[in-house]
């Protein structure tokens, strides 16, 4: 039994045999996806590619007991800084908007993280993560 742990939409689409390395290395687990099956994963990735906004959606789920060694904050992070682009996550759970469908944690290629609010203007037409940019403002947590 899987459960959904953690959800990264990049602005970029990177090859997926070497993002299952690197998620492989980077949290000391083997992964899988529909593309690269392994029976001895401990975590599998789901993928989907959009047209607009970020168009790399992934989303990791854990087999039931397996706990990954760092957070989805510091995670993201190291997947802004390895692909040299833009991360975006949900935010801190002691942020104040946390609870808003709308707004996100965005990590930098550097690893700055601010926070954007999701462009809904178009909604009939959209499909994947559109982020409004004139939003941007820094965001600071103090664990990450």
């Amino acid at each position: 039994m899987l459960s959904i742990n953690m959800q990264f939409y990049l602005n970029k689409v990177v090859d997926e045999s070497e993002l299952i390395k690197f998620l492989s290395k980077t949290l000391d687990l083997r992964f899988e996806t529909f593309n690269y099956p392994d029976s001895q994963a401990e975590a599998f990735v789901m993928i989907n590619n959009y047209e607009i906004g970020f168009p790399m959606d992934i989303t990791i789920s854990y087999a039931k007991g397996v706990t990954p060694k760092i957070d989805y904050l510091s995670l993201a992070k190291l997947i802004a800084m390895h692909y040299k682009t833009l991360v975006a996550t949900d935010l801190p759970e002691e942020h104040p908007d946390k609870m808003n469908p709308y707004c996100w944690c965005v990590v930098e290629p550097k690893g700055d993280l601010v926070e954007m609010v999701e462009d809904i203007s178009d909604v009939k037409e959209k499909e994947g993560l559109l982020l409004n940019g004139n939003s941007k403002k820094s965001l600071s947590i103090e664990k990450v």
